[in-house]
């Protein structure tokens, strides 16, 4: 059982950090396809990599060192089906008219693997049909893919990085990986009834992005500001640089020419967006709803970062 538990708490320890680095992109996608973010989607997408980083875990750790696969003799592969049935049905204790049995047969080898192979699929079906909406075949299709990926991995001795696989390559878990997909996806309706719907997180995303809200404006700024900006700020001094006007104030090179290339030029010829504002789908209008001109941008813009330029010229 700790072979299984292993890679989950590995996972758990690894998710954060991945998730960290997922959010400002999800963050983006989102906004850019439904205008607002959903926490339920947030779970069920973050629920979801998570489930493929545990299962990827599972497949590769633990990872031996290089010289002891090195020494490794064994068979590379089997081709041959249901072997795991045949060796499950020689070497079971299990015996169905005899009760004592049954706990002693769960806990042999010979049907634990077979049985975590189908569990660890089961999972992947169920958000294929709940959330990607997937059909039954579809289901079935992209398991066995899932499951070939795994396979690959272990017969590639992890991408070429080990000498040879350290991991027996197994039509058998391509079979009982496809089956755990099915199966998860003809049982997932059972529980997507107690779950909100695509439809319905779609539909309440949708109407929420009609509005322009704080948020949306907030991370426009976030990305304009601190990241454009600061690759545009950098650009500039190159510039600068090359073209010997260092002697120019700094405030001008590492403030003003920066923003007014981001929040006035650029949304001048774009339609009164930024890069960030087209990212969560907002734009600078006019009153009446027509495209507003470079005039109007760069007074507009000179106000508000007017009022923050004696702060930062009196930190340079």
């Amino acid at each position: 059982m700790s072979a299984y538990l292993g890679p989950v708490r590995t996972a758990i320890i690894t998710f954060p950090f991945l998730a960290l680095v997922l959010a400002l992109p999800f963050l983006v996608v989102v906004y850019r396809r439904y205008g607002a973010f959903s926490w339920w989607r947030a779970v069920v997408i973050y629920s979801f990599v998570f489930y493929l980083l545990s299962a990827y875990f599972l497949i590769i750790l633990p990872l031996p060192s290089r010289a002891a696969v090195a020494q490794f003799t064994g068979p590379k592969y089997n081709l041959e089906p249901f072997m795991a049935l045949r060796y499950f049905v020689h070497t079971t204790v299990f015996v169905p008219t005899n009760p004592h049995t049954w706990l002693a047969a769960l806990k042999q080898s010979a049907f634990i693997q077979p049985f975590f192979n189908v569990i660890l699929t089961i999972p992947f079906g169920f958000y294929l049909r709940y959330y990607f909406k997937r059909s039954v075949p579809q289901i079935i299709l992209m398991s066995f893919g899932l499951s070939l990926f795994f396979e690959l991995t272990q017969l590639s001795g992890l991408y070429g990085y080990y000498p040879r696989p350290y991991r027996l390559f197994d039509v058998d878990d391509l079979i009982l990986n496809t089956t755990g997909g099915f199966l998860g996806g003809v049982f997932a309706p059972i529980l997507m009834r107690a779950l909100p719907s695509r439809d319905i997180i779609d539909a309440k995303s949708q109407a929420r992005g009609a509005r322009v809200t704080l948020a949306r404006r907030f991370a426009a700024f976030i990305i304009d500001f601190f990241l454009f900006s600061g690759i545009i700020g950098v650009l500039i001094q190159i510039l600068l640089h090359l073209l010997g006007l260092d002697q120019l104030p700094g405030f001008l090179g590492n403030y003003v020419l920066p923003l007014f290339f981001v929040f006035v030029l650029w949304p001048a010829f774009n339609q009164g967006q930024t890069l960030g504002k087209s990212l969560v789908r907002i734009k600078i209008v006019r009153t009446n709803g027509q495209p507003i001109g470079f005039w109007r941008l760069f007074l507009r813009e000179s106000l508000l970062y007017g009022l923050a330029l004696p702060s930062f010229m009196g930190l340079n």
